[in-house]
């Protein structure tokens, strides 16, 4: 039986992208939420002589969106944003440039868990906000602009840009190294 449903968010982890490979992906504890819109345009069709005289086919331009977390810790915000540590802190630069990386994360369904590799993902520094404790003490999550465009990898001999890779009944193994595509059929 396929998923009907899905839900939840967990096991999210990063790996940050050198020398053109993907390194080991990284823990990335406290996932809240991830919302992701999709770039690109739909397919079109061009009108003449009464008829469809050309379609355009729809164009994947990846994702964009928010990633919503319990907190960024220091060692996430130097590894995707390039910040510094530094006299017992943490320092941003105004040059800093964000590190392109792989997001790999984990959603259930009515059926099976679902493993997601998304690939050329890039992450903007998160919104702050602190709260007063009043009678009851909230949590404030942090929430960054991700944006998703895919990396180029060799799929049968062709370079082709991926946006992401699906996997159904995935276990802790699917999060060791990052998944690319070989020897794939178009």
């Amino acid at each position: 039986m396929a998923n009907k449903i899905k839900y939840g968010l967990k096991n999210v982890h990063y790996a940050v992208l050198n020398n053109g490979s993907y390194g080991t992906p990284v823990a990335w504890p406290g996932a809240v939420k991830l919302t992701l819109n999709r770039e690109g345009n739909d397919s079109s069709d061009f009108y003449a002589d009464d008829g469809i005289y050309y379609s355009f086919g729809a164009t994947n331009g990846g994702y964009s969106g928010d990633l919503e977390m319990a907190y960024l810790p220091d060692t996430v915000a130097e590894a995707l944003l390039s910040e510094i540590s530094g006299n017992g802190g943490q320092y941003e630069l105004s040059s800093a440039e964000p590190k392109e990386f792989a997001l790999l994360c984990e959603m259930q369904g009515d059926d099976k868990n679902i493993g997601f590799v998304f690939y050329g993902c890039k992450m903007s520094r998160p919104n702050t906000e602190a709260n007063t404790k009043g009678e009851q003490a909230g949590v404030d999550t942090q929430t960054a602009n991700i944006r998703i465009s895919g990396h180029d990898f060799t799929v049968n001999g062709q370079t082709e840009r991926v946006i992401r890779f699906k996997k159904e009944n995935v276990t802790s193994s699917f999060f060791a190294t990052v998944q690319t595509p070989t020897n794939l059929s178009a």
